[in-house]
């Protein structure tokens, strides 16, 4: 019985029986495999460590027939932050989703793997704004699949350098304010529309800001992902719905997990408001 060991992340889970659980895993050399943990949802489970999502390890484990063992494992991250706010695990939950969207078992996943594990880690420490992080991930998810926008100049009259400038989402073009005016079909779009959005003209609108981090996203190394800044809120909020929208036209479907995590974070500013409301009254 040949055993193997490879560094991976936990991405999702399948409770089998009282105390075994499938866990699908992301490895840079194989991505996902699926892996059956025997007592891994046991409290008492030698292999409860590694048998948790989002945890990062080494993954030991044997063939028996067609189904992977596992046989233990060491923890190298559990981002043990993600447990301690709602938001955060929300968050996580939809980008090992999206991660599951864009890997397959058998294909080399290396930059998709450090990808994860550099948001996972960057969310769980609450490092940066959480629509920020959502927003790098998407776009660098995207590029690594295939679908990079084509972000250089207006697709139509090469235009750069524009205050007001458009992402033609399903065609991976930018259009500046000229060119999108003699469009003659066009359909603004938000980061809520799922429903048959490959038979849209859907249309981000951009500032230049926002523009330019969405080139740098594309192109950063994965170490300096994170390294940019918006000046205001309103580019940040720009540049979140347009990477959203821009992943789901392209994926052509929505999450649970997305739209859970938006569902939370609604009822949460809801409750907020209404506790403003109540401390204001005299």
């Amino acid at each position: 019985m040949q055993h193997q060991a490879v560094d991976g992340v936990v991405v999702r889970l399948w409770d089998k029986g009282e105390n075994d659980r499938y866990l699908s895993v992301l490895t840079a050399e194989h991505g996902r495999i699926l892996i059956l943990s025997k007592g891994g949802r046991s409290m008492r489970g030698e292999q409860r460590a590694v048998s948790q999502l989002y945890t990062y390890a080494n993954f030991e484990y044997y063939r028996r027939g067609n189904t992977y063992i596992l046989k233990g494992g060491t923890p190298h991250e559990t981002f043990y932050g993600l447990s301690e706010d709602l938001d955060r695990f929300n968050l996580a939950a939809y980008l090992c989703e999206l991660t599951c969207e864009w890997t397959d078992e058998g294909e080399e996943a290396g930059e998709m793997l450090r990808l994860l594990l550099n948001s996972l880690y960057a969310v769980s420490h609450g490092l940066y704004p959480l629509d920020m992080i959502k927003g790098a991930f998407e776009i660098r998810a995207a590029a690594l699949s295939g679908y990079a926008p084509e972000l250089d100049g207006c697709a139509r009259c090469g235009e750069r350098k524009e205050r007001e400038l458009y992402l033609d989402v399903m065609n991976g073009a930018l259009l500046c304010a000229d060119c999108m005016n003699t469009r003659s079909k066009s359909v603004s779009a938000t980061a809520s529309v799922y429903d048959d959005i490959r038979e849209a003209d859907v249309i981000c609108p951009l500032s230049s800001d926002v523009c330019e981090v969405m080139r740098y996203v594309i192109a950063a190394s994965p170490s300096k992902l994170l390294s940019f800044r918006f000046r205001t809120e309103e580019d940040l909020r720009l540049f979140a719905s347009c990477a959203e929208t821009y992943v789901l036209s392209h994926v052509g479907h929505g999450f649970e997990t997305l739209r859970f995590y938006h569902a939370m974070k609604d009822a949460e500013k809801a409750f907020q408001g209404t506790k403003d409301t109540k401390g204001t009254k005299t």
